[in-house]
């Protein structure tokens, strides 16, 4: 199975036409919902072609957010609280469906699955509230979110790694070695080769005041 995955990756590692620069975007809630509501995000042009085929081939993708609130009322921003998830994408070659779930605080939420990867990712990009909200406070406060975009995890880098050693067992789930310092940076760079590189999204909203 990794072989095929492997050698179709490589094919697709070449740079992918643009299309469109890839964003992150805060969106706060009206000024009396401040304290209720948290800020929406919104994504757009979060893929490419080399990321479509990765994850058709047995790579799941996943996108990792965080959302900080900071308050500014003194000599340094002090940052208040955070919260952060995942959003799994990855392709059932047995359903030739895409499915999307939603990981969070230990648990892991089903949030569909999709015909095809362009339906998969409106939904993923489509804008959504985070779970977090501003705080009845006299000082200033803003958001910070930031997101990592990774095609190619390490658990699955750590089996690719065993195939090219002809390791047959597959590993056990939860007793992945996390390797040496350079056996991390090799992970990153054979997912360099494949097209799996991490890539990262921040953002800023403006300042606020809950009234």
């Amino acid at each position: 199975m990794f072989r095929r995955a492997v050698s179709v990756a490589l094919l697709v590692a070449a740079p992918a036409l643009a299309q469109g620069r890839p964003s992150l975007e805060l969106i706060l809630p009206a000024s009396a919902e401040l304290a209720t509501e948290g800020p929406r995000i919104r994504l757009r042009n979060v893929s490419d072609p080399s990321m479509q085929e990765l994850v058709k081939n047995g790579f799941p993708a996943q996108l990792h957010f965080r959302v900080e609130l900071w308050s500014a009322g003194g000599v340094f921003d002090a940052l208040r609280k955070s919260v952060e998830w995942d959003v799994i994408l990855r392709y059932d070659a047995l359903s030739t469906q895409f499915r999307i779930a939603f990981h969070r605080d230990g648990s892991i939420v089903p949030a569909g699955q999709y015909g095809t990867f362009a339906e998969a990712l409106a939904e993923i990009e489509r804008p959504r509230g985070a779970p977090i909200t501003a705080e009845r406070i006299p000082d200033r406060q803003y958001y910070i979110a930031t997101l990592e975009v990774e095609t190619l995890s390490f658990k699955d880098l750590d089996e690719v790694e065993r195939w090219l050693r002809g390791e047959a067992r597959p590993a056990v789930q939860g007793d992945a070695n996390p390797g040496t310092a350079l056996g991390r940076g090799l992970r990153r760079l054979f997912a360099k080769l494949v097209g799996g590189e991490r890539r990262n999204l921040r953002t800023r909203s403006g300042t606020f005041r809950v009234p």
